[in-house]
């Protein structure tokens, strides 16, 4: 008799060291996501992906251990996603520009909350896919 394979388990082994969240504004559109890669060993580099939608993702790191490696990390991506033009924000992109600013200065200061809560406070919902 073949043993029937768990598919959390495989779940479980597959995603270890990795977490991803979708943002969306207040009518349940998606604004923005995230993944983040941890390191093994809790101390190495962790890693952000960030993208928010109309923009390209952009990638932010943060070393050590002892802090919120996590908020750090987005911080460092949000600082590296592009502004919209002038043209952008004058076309059909204006609302996509102010979703923008309003998570990179979210995210952006360490004001010593995690990165979650800010966004939350700054109006948006956060759900964790991964």
């Amino acid at each position: 008799m073949k043993k029937e394979i768990n598919i959390y388990d495989l779940h479980a082994k597959a995603f270890p060291t990795v977490a991803a969240y979708v943002v969306t504004d207040k009518t349940g559109d998606r604004v923005a996501t995230i993944a983040f890669k941890y390191p093994r060993d809790g101390a190495a580099r962790l890693w952000c992906y960030l993208h928010i939608v109309g923009k390209p993702m952009a990638r932010g790191h943060a070393d050590g251990y002892g802090y919120d490696k996590a908020s750090a990390a987005i911080a460092n991506a949000a600082r590296k996603v592009e502004t919209y033009s002038k043209e952008e924000i004058e076309s059909h992109w204006a609302k996509h520009a102010e979703t923008r600013d309003s998570i990179v200065s979210a995210v952006s200061p360490d004001s010593g909350f995690h990165w979650d809560q800010k966004l939350r406070a700054a109006g948006f919902n956060v759900f964790q896919a991964v």
